[in-house]
């Protein structure tokens, strides 16, 4: 019997933004399952800042650390192959470049790379190894924008940086924060990082933690229902405007999906990796599961990060019993997870998000709608040509074998192991040649398929057409 490549073989998890899957459930359906190692880790390298954001999740701001203790937590996740690792703070472009490259040199040999920086310093020079900068643009004007970082003249200095990397040809993703105070901005914010020529646009909403939550006192820091419905329209109206973000447009922090129901329709729905794929990692090395939370499991620099994970103590979140109304009786609570789970009004440790209490769960259509996304079901008449994406790596040292892209983390069964193993160790191959290789174990439907799915998460690029050397 031959192996099919479509369809347990091939489970894409996004980890920028995320619509993960869980793997399995407890019979209860109150459990969810997680794998070896999470896939996205987050280092906060310094919680020192050149920046005064109101809206800032550290619970400080601290000078530069020790850059031998930030080294030997980055040697620590290095070891772990974790498939994606974005550098956060505090702000990282305080670090030296030379630092920070060594670091992404660390890392990027099993992981995707991406550093997270407000702009207003420019990295010359950091290695073309890096997968992407994240950079905010938190208002469509200088006003806004420097009222919530508190920065005068940081706009005009944020935007040349963009410039500057997107002129070197760094992918640049837009990342600015969803207030009370931008969120009929976010049209003309996405219009803005459009021209500038950024890679995406994915907006993370406020929620209350660290120096935010305190400010959240005086300023109006969350945007009300009406306002996030009004931002979420410009959103999707800027979505189908600017098509050079080819559909890159969304939320990069978790939302429940009954929020706004066109969340699903226009497909821009993220949820939380709590638990499940994300973990984050402060300037001590201690390990939470959320940026938001300060609940610590362990330290990476006396534990590996996969012991951490997989200690019972993390079922406070995974054992979702604690879980209220209305999620707890909806039938997307393993796909949306219920939002954003960490308020420090709320609770120490997992409530349901704040902005969904007292609403009411998707509709039935909308529930199948979610149920049913699919990734790539067809493949052109001709055969094509392609090459491994430079961001393309293989993780293999888990029970859990993974294709690791620039933005995305696949699990893969043996068969699509064996598959991507042979595309990854030739520098160009033809699909022709491939559906010939595997004729034997693998219908050549499945491999072509299995080659639409790999060019749909970037792990190849098309070729159009092979050039033969002349004698």
């Amino acid at each position: 019997m031959k192996t099919n490549l479509s369809n347990d073989a091939w489970s894409p998890v996004t980890t920028v933004h995320c619509n993960y899957r869980s793997q399995g459930r407890r019979e209860d359906g109150k459990y969810v399952l997680h794998d070896t190692i999470p896939h996205l880790c987050h280092i906060e390298l310094t919680y020192a800042c050149n920046e005064k954001c109101i809206f800032c999740y550290n619970p400080e701001r601290a000078k530069l650390g020790d850059l031998s203790t930030i080294e030997q937590l980055v040697r620590s996740i290095a070891v772990s192959q974790i498939p994606h690792v974005y550098l956060i703070g505090g702000e990282p472009s305080l670090l030296p470049v030379e630092k920070l490259n060594e670091y992404i040199e660390l890392l990027s040999p099993s992981s995707s790379v991406t550093i997270v920086t407000n702009g207003l310093k420019r990295l010359d020079g950091i290695s073309s190894k890096l997968a992407c900068f994240g950079v905010p643009i938190h208002g469509a004007n200088a006003k806004t924008h420097e009222f919530l970082n508190q920065s005068p003249g940081s706009f005009e200095k944020t935007l040349e940086t963009i410039r500057c990397y997107v002129g070197e040809g760094h992918d640049v993703r837009c990342i600015p924060v969803l207030t009370g105070y931008n969120y009929d901005q976010m049209y003309n914010i996405i219009g803005i990082a459009a021209s500038l020529g950024m890679e995406s646009i994915y907006i993370d909403r406020y929620e209350d933690g660290g120096i935010g939550a305190v400010n959240s006192r005086g300023y109006t820091l969350k945007p009300t229902r009406e306002q996030f419905h009004i931002a979420v329209g410009q959103i999707v109206q800027a979505k189908h405007d600017f098509a050079i973000f080819d559909g890159r447009v969304g939320f990069g922090t978790a939302i429940p999906y009954c929020l706004d129901e066109r969340m699903i329709t226009e497909g821009i729905t993220s949820n939380c990796g709590v638990g499940t794929y994300f973990c984050a990692i402060n300037p001590k090395g201690e390990f939470r599961m959320c940026n938001q939370s300060q609940l610590v499991f362990g330290n990476v620099m006396k534990e590996s990060i996969e012991t951490i994970w997989n200690k019972p103590a993390l079922d406070i979140f995974r054992d979702l019993s604690w879980v209220g109304e209305p999620c707890k009786s909806c039938e997307l609570l393993l796909d949306c997870t219920g939002g954003c789970k960490v308020d420090s009004n709320c609770s120490d440790r997992f409530c349901i998000d704040y902005a969904v209490r007292g609403l009411s769960k998707p509709v039935a259509e909308l529930v199948t709608k979610v149920k049913h996304r699919k990734m790539a079901e067809e493949y052109p008449e001709s055969y094509r040509n392609f090459r491994p994406n430079r961001f393309m790596k293989l993780t293999t040292r888990y029970p859990e074998k993974f294709l690791v892209t620039r933005y995305q983390t696949v699990k893969l069964d043996e068969m699509a192991l064996e598959t991507a193993q042979a595309i990854i160790s030739e520098s160009l191959i033809g699909e022709r040649e491939l559906v010939a290789r595997f004729s034997e174990s693998v219908d050549e439907h499945e491999i072509r398929l299995f080659v639409s799915k790999m060019l749909q998460v970037n792990a190849l690029d098309l070729i159009k057409e092979v050039q033969h050397a002349t004698s």
